[in-house]
Formats: C-alpha cells, structure tokens, sequence
C-alpha cells in the first residue's frame, strides 16, 4: 500500500487499512460516555460554597460529569478544553506553583498521585487548603473508585450513582463485541518526544488498560511495566498489527513512512506493512484510567473490530 496516503483526522486517524469503516465510528458515538451527555441532566446541583482546583484532566472531568463544575475556580493545563476559556490555568499538574494557588483562594486543591510537587503541596496544606489525592488506578474498578471519591469530596454523591452506571454499561457493551472475537488484534502504543529514547506502553499503563479494554493484545505489557524504551529485537518480536499515537505525537509525524524514518525496526512489522496507525487523544492518558479513556477504547473498539 501507499504509504504516503493522506489520514482521516477523526478522534482516531485512522490509514486505508482501517478507512473503511471510519463512517461507522462517527455515527457510533452515541454510545459513548460524552460530556454533553452527562452535564446537561446533573447540572441542575445546589450552588455549594467550594472553592475547588482541579489538578488532572481525569479529577476535572468527572466534576464536570456529577454537575459540580460550579465549584471549580481553576483548573491545570491539562484540563484546559474541560472548561471555559476564562476560566483560570495552574499550570501543570506534576508542576504546581503553592504561590499562584494559594492567591486564588481555594478551599480545597484535588489530584491524583501524579500531583506535585510535594513541596508545592506541603506548602498548600501549611496554608489551611484541604489537598486531596485521589484514586488514580488504571483499571475500571479504579476508575468507579475515584468516581466516589470526588463526589464525596464536592457533595454529590448522588449524581455519582447515576455516571457509575453510565460507565459500567459501556464497558459491558465493548465486551460483548469484544466476545466475537477470535484472533485479537495486536497493538503497540509508542510515546515519542523530542531528545527522548522512543518508549513503549508497558503494563500499569493507562495506554495498556485502554488497548486491553478494546479487546486488542498489548504485546509490550509482557516485556516491560510503565512506559519505558526497549530494544530494536524486542520490537521485531512484538509484530504489531496496529501502532497506536497520541495526538501529539502524530503532530509532527504525519504518516507511516514518517514514523519508520524516526523508528526503522517497524518497517518488518505489520503494521507498516498495512499502513495502520491509530491515534489517540493525549488527555486520555493522564491521572489513571478516566472518563475520556473509556470513550477512546469505545473508540479503538470499534476501529479494530467494526459491527457488521
């Protein structure tokens, strides 16, 4: 196949290889856990005197999910298509400034455990702001966890009963396509920075839950744990079907024949032979499995193993 073929840029790009069934995908989504779904109906919560920073695209998401948006004074960069635009960023999640938060007078600060620095939250907690990590696992159960965290934590653990549900029956609807499947597909996730080794999505990955979660065989997470680099023989004997991009990576690599130049090895692989990548949304990723990594795999689900 022609390697040069120009992508459909969709939540996933997808190549010729998996072109066909593109249509499917977008008409599928009303099947997922969307944002407008979920706002809309719980958005009606009493006005609560919390003065709440979220820390983690994952936290925001589901604050915006139980109706409790109203709360948020500000939000990390992470979450920066979460919310309105005027509403305040705090920089990174991993990177907090204690000064710029404590100016915005929060009540209480919640994050994952990739929130920090710990010098930044001592600081906040030295202040009289209530920090607050929570659960950020990478499996469903997980994800359900933290789901009753934050609804304690912003009074609304009512709304939460109804987004578990939500949650909980999708996830039932990608396994019962995922149980016709005979001869699941490989997938390799590849995070690419510049002035960085090329690293793969082991196991404890968002990225491996998400691939596992779609029915597909994370061939990485039985070499290595984390996202962590690995050697030219150890890709070879992945033999991937599919690479797999976040939407930053693919940025600045358009296309198969772009990816191989960067990375050689994957030449003999099938992907590259079938000129299959697929991208996934960055945010996703980030503070364990979430809302948004459900939506993807619903997404990659679907990519991977279309409906007749």
């Amino acid at each position: 196949m022609d390697r040069h073929t120009s992508f459909i840029t969709a939540p996933f790009i997808t190549t010729p290889f998996l072109r066909h069934i593109s249509q499917k995908i977008l008409l599928s989504t009303t099947l997922f856990i969307s944002a407008s779904s979920l706002f809309s109906p719980l958005a009606q919560a009493e006005p609560n005197t919390a003065r709440v920073i979220s820390a983690g695209a994952a936290i925001t998401e589901i604050i915006n999910a139980l109706g409790a948006e109203q709360q948020l004074i500000a939000v990390d960069v992470t979450s920066k298509t979460l919310v309105a635009d005027n509403m305040p960023k705090v920089g990174y999640h991993r990177q907090l400034s204690a000064e710029s938060l404590i100016a915005l007078a929060p009540t209480r600060i919640i994050g994952s455990d990739e929130m920090g620095p710990p010098k930044t939250l001592t600081l906040l907690k030295q202040s009289g702001i209530e920090v607050d990590i929570v659960n950020g696992g990478e499996t469903v159960s997980d994800l359900l966890h933290r789901i009753d965290q934050v609804a304690a934590l912003t009074q609304h653990s009512q709304q939460a009963q109804q987004l578990k549900q939500t949650i909980t029956t999708t996830v039932k609807t990608i396994k019962q396509n995922n149980s016709h499947q005979t001869q699941p597909k490989k997938v390799l996730f590849l995070m690419i920075h510049d002035g960085r080794p090329i690293s793969v999505a082991g196991k404890n990955t968002t990225a491996d839950s998400i691939i596992t979660l779609a029915g597909a065989i994370n061939p990485a997470a039985a070499v290595v744990a984390n996202y962590k680099p690995v050697s030219t023989e150890a890709i070879l004997q992945m033999q991937p079907d599919i690479i797999l991009l976040s939407n930053r990576t693919t940025a600045s690599i358009k296309d198969m024949a772009q990816l191989i130049k960067k990375m050689p090895v994957l030449e003999a692989t099938p992907a590259a032979k079938n000129n299959a990548i697929a991208v996934i949304d960055g945010t996703a990723l980030i503070g364990g499995l979430g809302i948004h990594s459900i939506n993807e795999a619903m997404r990659l689900n679907h990519i991977l193993y279309p409906q007749s």
